[in-house]
């Protein structure tokens, strides 16, 4: 059986779902529930976030969760994000085909013959407007230590150093904690992220990313910290200089689902 290295980024057009997302043992979750592991980063394009960051409180814990929506807005003329929207609705189909050669050992039924019953309790990643003026998103998680609320995706500057790298920008310290004011609505972001798998509760089940690097190109914020020139050259020099970044670059530690809830 053919593999692959689940640390290595690929692009939407390259994802084939079978290599990439092998799905073996459904596991018990502690919380309850069962959940399915998969680790597969995907190099998304630079896209607009649909919204500012979303935040609300586990009722349990009392923790803070954090999530963004990447907006598929220009799919239409964009081949790149067409490609992404193309990936992530055939990961839908294969997740609905999966679940339904797996729905005795997932909820005690025979649902092989009833595909329709599972598309049904499934959540699609891409997530259809209400209102037909606007895109189609996809909810990508912002993952923080259960300890200290320190986020474990890295963010980097879109302004070059003296080294003529882009430097990480710390969004974090003891102080003050988490600062995710660049994630504001209509700021365009390059970003790396990773399909953590499967949830499932009670009859529904719910597909999972989380944000591994990411890197602000344009904001709609008034003070531009980490604005590029406006310069079509050095935008599409920035955009190659990003993409090797985000090839190379080291993803932070943690599982995908160590501290991930629905």
């Amino acid at each position: 059986m053919a593999s692959f290295d689940n640390n290595t980024p690929i692009k939407p057009t390259d994802l084939d779902t079978s290599l990439h997302i092998p799905y073996a043992k459904i596991k018990s979750h502690a919380n309850g529930g069962k959940y399915i592991w998969a680790k597969t980063k995907v190099k998304a394009p630079p896209m607009r976030l649909a919204f500012d960051y979303n935040q609300n409180e586990d009722d349990k814990t009392g923790r803070m969760k954090y999530d963004i929506s990447l907006s598929f807005m220009g799919s239409d003329t964009n081949p790149k994000i067409a490609g992404l929207r193309e990936m992530c609705e055939k990961i839908d189909q294969y997740n609905i085909d999966w679940a339904t050669a797996n729905s005795q050992e997932l909820w005690n039924e025979d649902l092989t013959r009833k595909r329709v019953i599972v598309e049904d309790r499934y959540n699609p990643m891409v997530k259809m407007p209400k209102k037909a003026e606007y895109s189609p998103t996809l909810k990508v998680k912002l993952m923080t230590n259960f300890n200290t609320g320190k986020n474990e995706f890295q963010v980097f500057s879109n302004v070059k150093g003296e080294d003529g790298g882009y430097p990480e920008v710390d969004i974090w310290d003891e102080e003050n904690g988490l600062d995710l004011s660049m994630f504001k609505a209509k700021t365009e972001v390059a970003s790396l992220i990773e399909y953590t798998g499967l949830w499932v509760v009670g009859k529904k089940f719910y597909p999972g990313w989380k944000l591994v690097q990411v890197q602000p190109k344009s904001s709609s914020a008034q003070e531009k910290k980490y604005a590029l020139d406006d310069s079509d050259e050095e935008d599409e020099e920035a955009a190659r200089d990003v993409s090797q970044m985000l090839e190379e670059g080291e993803a932070p530690a943690g599982g995908a689902f160590d501290e991930e809830e629905e």
